[in-house]
């Protein structure tokens, strides 16, 4: 069954660009230990063509922002840019790796809503929203009545449930 997370607090996202950041060698690791040594929590990891993006807690972009911005000088990164106010709303479980057209599933009400999506990350079992924090709320409330009812996710999981059980519980 999909968990769906709101979290309260507001997040930054640090947007690291540098020309040929994927194809640097270590990169993540090179910007991770600045952080690691500050005990500062990296919330989540996004990678494009030209930026590495950390979100942190917003309470302590600006620690992270200075304790970055000496490794990005040492290397081939050109600047360091921070967007506050993101809010994070986590959807999880492991139907997301087995069911076809789930992000669409997801975003369809959000768009009709007309609710920006700043940046989405994923990974198997996970998938994190970033939205402006006002929005945040708002898509949270928007999946919490949609998921995962009408995606038909209770009832497959109810029958893979049933299945499993049948097949570990012997007939008597």
């Amino acid at each position: 069954m999909l968990t769906i997370k709101n979290y309260k607090r507001p997040i930054a996202a640090i947007s690291i660009a540098g020309e040929r950041s994927r194809l640097t060698p270590a990169v993540l690791i090179k910007f991770m230990e600045p952080l690691s040594k500050n005990k500062i929590q990296i919330y989540a990891i996004s990678t494009g063509e030209k930026e590495i993006i950390l979100f942190v807690d917003q309470a302590e972009s600006d620690k992270a922002v200075i304790a970055l911005t000496e490794t990005a000088s040492e290397s081939s990164f050109e600047n360091i840019e921070v967007r506050r106010g993101l809010g994070m709303v986590t959807v999880s479980g492991p139907e997301l790796v087995n069911t076809p057209g789930i992000l669409n599933k997801l975003t369809q009400p959000i768009a009709k809503a007309k609710i920006n999506i700043v940046n989405i990350t994923t990974a198997f079992d996970s998938i994190i929203f970033f939205f402006d924090m006002e929005d945040s709320e708002k898509a949270f409330k928007i999946w919490e009545n949609y998921v995962p009812e009408k995606m038909g996710m209770i009832k497959k999981t109810t029958e893979k449930i049933k299945k499993a059980i049948k097949r570990i519980i012997p007939r008597i």
